[in-house]
């Protein structure tokens, strides 16, 4: 079998944190003139990266460059984000100036709700972590994966949880889920996490695709990541898709890998690998025989399904695919993204040329509403309309020891989305 070996040289992102890292040393040293020069070489290099875009206006503004410290900002609030300059210290010399009180303005109205979404239901009396999501058209029937509670659940159309796999500590915690149809089967990416109930240290770095029986919840069976020799990644699978020959492919976020299970296969495999990928999570799968690829920390990456050569696409001017979560294939063919984890968490329509080579259009199709504070994944399902977990609940199972939360409601989110033309 034949895998992209990861590239020697260093990718554009990685190399600008380095540099980013190395400024902030150089601030703490008072060296303004290193940190600037740092900062502009980050920047030249990930322009897009709305951290390395503060702290390249925070030192401009150190080196006595007001006007380039408040064009940075411009780009900054361009990109749609905020970030407090206000109430920073660094931005004190700035205070009271009218332009500097403009481009505040400007960075907080991209904290304004944007986008026509709403809650299309609630899970009630949730103690888990919901990370995946799932519609099973044949019967209306949504599914969601529990990383905490290391289950699946499906909703019922009255609006009730029921479990669907068994209780127990078979599965890991259950991220990323897909339904087929033509086989009966719900495939579900698990991982040992330290979210997960029950965690323990040696389960670490643990992972494994599940394929479960969509009507009774039994496992049919369990295909772990398998480490190879000198392997010592925390393998993190968090999302899956299907392909139309019956496949699997699954990003690794802890490695620098995308494995596939291969139609008829009984163990996975790397099918690509590359230095690109920093922190990996969503994937579709396009007609053009593309993989695209979610990269948190480095934004859209493209796999060529037939060479497995894999490339960063660049995002448009004042845009920024940085944060990027979850990945859905719309019916119009269409993008749609998730972007967590920056102020403000979005959902982004993403449009592409025929091969998707290039990001043509990028959206914003929902910011900023109270009920998205921490957005996972989505999925298509009733109407063509894209559903999402508004907010799957991280913050309450750091440092828990993987206790359950106390019972809370969880969102789910309904964008409606263009219908396909034709």
């Amino acid at each position: 079998m034949v895998t992209c070996a990861i590239a020697a040289e260093v990718p554009a992102a990685a190399e600008a944190m380095r540099l980013a890292r190395e400024a902030a040393a150089a601030a703490d040293a008072k060296d303004p003139a290193t940190y600037l020069a740092k900062m502009e070489a980050a920047a030249a290099l990930r322009p897009d990266f709305p951290r390395i875009l503060v702290n390249l206006a925070a030192a401009q503004l150190a080196a006595d460059r007001p006007a380039d410290a408040l064009a940075t900002l411009e780009r900054l609030a361009a990109l749609g984000f905020h970030s407090p300059v206000e109430k920073s210290q660094d931005f004190a010399p700035l205070r009271g100036r009218s332009e500097f009180e403009a481009v505040v303005k400007k960075l907080a109205a991209n904290l304004y709700p944007r986008g026509a979404g709403e809650v299309a239901f609630t899970l009630r009396d949730v103690t888990g972590l919901i990370e995946g999501i799932a519609w099973r058209e044949k019967t209306d029937t949504f599914y969601f994966g529990d990383v905490n509670g290391r289950a699946v659940w499906r909703r019922a159309r009255e609006g009730a949880l029921q479990r669907l796999t068994p209780e127990g500590d078979d599965l890991l915690g259950v991220f990323g889920i897909a339904i087929d149809e033509s086989t009966g089967a719900l495939w579900a990416a698990t991982s040992a996490v330290p979210a997960m109930r029950g965690f323990q240290p040696e389960q670490d770095g643990t992972a494994a695709l599940v394929e479960i029986d969509l009507e009774s919840g039994a496992i049919r069976r369990t295909i772990p990541v398998v480490r190879r020799a000198g392997d010592q990644q925390s393998h993190v699978l968090g999302d899956l898709v299907l392909a139309t020959d019956g496949s699997v492919f699954l990003p690794d976020s802890g490695a620098p890998v995308l494995w596939r299970l291969p139609s008829g296969g009984a163990a996975l495999e790397p099918f690509a690998e590359s230095s690109e990928f920093l922190s990996l999570q969503g994937i579709v799968l396009l007609p053009a025989g593309v993989a695209l690829l979610a990269d948190h920390a480095n934004g859209l990456l493209r796999v060529d399904l037939a060479n497995r050569a894999v490339r960063r696409i660049e995002s448009p001017p004042d845009t920024s695919l940085i944060g990027l979560d979850g990945l859905t294939l719309a019916p119009d063919g269409c993008v749609v993204a998730i972007q967590n984890g920056l102020r403000p968490n979005r959902v982004l329509r993403l449009d592409f040329d025929d091969a998707a080579e290039t990001v043509t259009r990028v959206t914003v199709l929902e910011a900023a509403h109270l009920t998205m504070a921490a957005p996972s994944l989505g999925c298509i399902a009733t109407a063509g309309d894209f559903f999402f977990v508004g907010n799957a609940g991280w913050t309450r199972f750091e440092n828990t020891g993987g206790s359950p939360s106390t019972p809370r409601s969880v969102p789910i989110f309904r964008t409606k989305l263009p219908k396909r033309k034709g």
